[in-house]
């Protein structure tokens, strides 16, 4: 057995682990996030993990919260930064990106199992909601209607999130879930607007 100056990879770093983790829910879902298969994915020892990690819990539990500082961090950047329509424009690119899919398609499969994880993505979603009526009301939606709005475009997502990530043809119309949010904020504000006329 190598001893611990030399099991250690000194390149390696806990974000390394985590990066590796979310690369396998994203793929294949929480039960291949392990410690063997990770190693395996990084090139190392599978004792190199234990000078990160208590055990694999200790990675699950860092991996969420890794996932929820990103989120903070982007809703603090989606209400600091720029016009209403170009935060619009980057929810929306973040929402879209296919790799993002993959990995929130992961999260959820594995809230549906874990109460824990399933509370954590639930207070997420609702900042997501809270975000989006933001910035529907930034652009002339009353509060009533853009809390409304929000939950039913972010039932949109998930929706896609849903479909898109179980079945790899779907598509509609040649359009992508961007365009597909831009083209239904675009029908709100219309059907918003004739309503208060």
């Amino acid at each position: 057995m190598a001893s611990p100056a030399t099991a250690r990879s000194p390149h390696l770093q806990p974000s390394d682990w985590i990066d590796a983790g979310f690369v396998r829910l994203a793929s294949e879902g929480i039960d291949a996030v392990r410690v063997e298969v990770l190693a395996r994915d990084v090139g190392v020892s599978k004792g190199s993990f234990y000078w990160h990690f208590r055990d694999r819990e200790d990675l699950l539990g860092r991996m969420l919260a890794r996932w929820e500082e990103e989120e903070s961090s982007r809703q603090g950047e989606d209400t600091e930064s720029g016009s209403a329509a170009s935060r619009w424009a980057q929810f929306i690119e973040r929402t879209a990106d296919p790799a993002r899919l993959r990995t929130e398609a992961g999260l959820r499969a594995w809230a549906r199992r874990d109460e824990r994880v399933a509370r954590r993505v639930a207070a997420i979603e609702k900042n997501r909601a809270a975000r989006i009526a933001a910035v529907l009301r930034e652009v002339g939606f009353e509060e009533a209607a853009a809390r409304a709005w929000s939950e039913t475009f972010l039932l949109l997502c998930l929706g896609w999130l849903d479909r898109a990530t179980r079945d790899r043809e779907f598509q509609i119309s040649s359009r992508g879930l961007g365009e597909f949010l831009s083209e239904a904020v675009l029908a709100a504000s219309a059907r918003t607007s004739a309503a208060n006329r």
